[in-house]
Parts: structure tokens; sequence; C-alpha cells
């Protein structure tokens, strides 16, 4: 298994794969029936922050310590790409609900949007004036939302990138924000208790 602590993992969308990140700077890949490695995924040169499964479970995406984020083919484990651009480690990653946009935050201060196929760098969403911590899509992958420790949670179109809105209110690091299932609300988690 890992030899150190293991960051993330999650589920293949259909359940028979597990995906786990680690900060021995590797991702592996799990049968989800017996617990067998299927794969040992090299390439990161840091701790591995993050995975996420594309939805179709075609594709994984690791965020790292390393400043990139890595697509791996989700059977054979193989690196398809390396996505370079932030500047600092990548805290995490998220794929857009169709599949076609994968985000990436950073403690560089950015949230990067990738193409899901292509790996090429669509948009640099800045603004944030400290580390961005969570990204959401809204359900219908028009909005995204980001928390930072600049105590605020900005809004962003989901298909051109465009900044729509910050959203102020809190009083510390905002460490987390996630959509209600119908899209109509945001809500936000932050240290200010």
């Amino acid at each position: 298994g890992h030899t150190n602590y293991v960051y993330s993992v999650a589920w293949r969308p259909d359940g028979k794969v597990l995906g786990s990140g680690s900060w021995d700077d590797t991702v592996r890949l799990w049968d989800g029936e017996s617990g067998d490695c299927l794969h040992t995924l090299q390439g990161h040169t840091d701790s591995v922050r993050f995975v996420a499964w594309r939805p179709d479970g075609k594709v994984l995406a690791s965020g790292s310590c390393d400043d990139t984020v890595r697509l791996w083919d989700g059977e054979s484990g193989r690196c398809l790409r390396t996505l370079e651009g932030h500047t600092d480690s990548v805290i995490s990653v998220a794929w857009r609900p169709d599949g076609k946009v994968l985000a990436s935050w950073s403690c560089d201060e950015t949230v990067r949007l990738w193409d899901g196929e292509s790996g090429r760098c669509l948009r640099t969403l800045g603004g944030h004036t400290k580390s961005v911590n969570s990204v959401a899509w809204r359900p219908d992958g028009k909005v995204l939302g980001s928390g930072s420790s600049d105590n605020t949670v900005r809004l962003w179109n989901g298909e051109s990138g465009d900044y729509l809105c910050t959203l102020e209110g809190h009083t510390n690091y905002v460490y987390s924000v996630a959509w209600r299932p119908d899209g109509k609300v945001l809500g936000s988690g932050s240290w200010d208790d």
C-alpha cells in the first residue's frame, strides 16, 4: 500500500475502482471488491492532495504539492497529461458535471479551468488575495463558487470563467463551499465559527 498518509480517496462512478492520493507522491487504483492494488501511478514529485474521477469514469485527475495536475487513464493507470501553470501547491480538483472542464485551485490564489480532453488551460481565475481552499460547481455546471483564505466566496461563470460577484461576510478563512442539489443556494464554511 501507500508508504505515507493518504490525503484523498474517490470512487470511480461505477463503484468498481477506488482511487487514492498520498503524501508518498503516488496515486493508487484499488479493486473495489477485493481491495487489491491494481496500479501505482507515479509521476508526481510531491504529495498528492486530491483525486477526482471524471463523471464518465474514464479519467482520474490528481492535484499535487508539486504545483501540477495529472490526468490518468482510469483503466490502465497511464498518465495521459500533466497540466502545468499553477505556481504553488494544487489543493484540489473538481470536474464540471458534464466532464468537459476540470477546475483546479491552489495556494497561488488562483483557480484554473482546463479542457478535460486536451488538458489546455482555458482560463485562469484570479481575484482572491490568499489561497483558494474550496471550489464547487453548481449542479448544472453554469456557475463555479470558490472559497478562500481571504475570507470571501467568489462566483464565476462556469462556461466562460467570467467573474460574477464576491460574497462577503465571513471574518476568517473560508474552507468549504457546496451547492444545494437544486443549485439555488451555495453554503460556505469558515473558521469564523
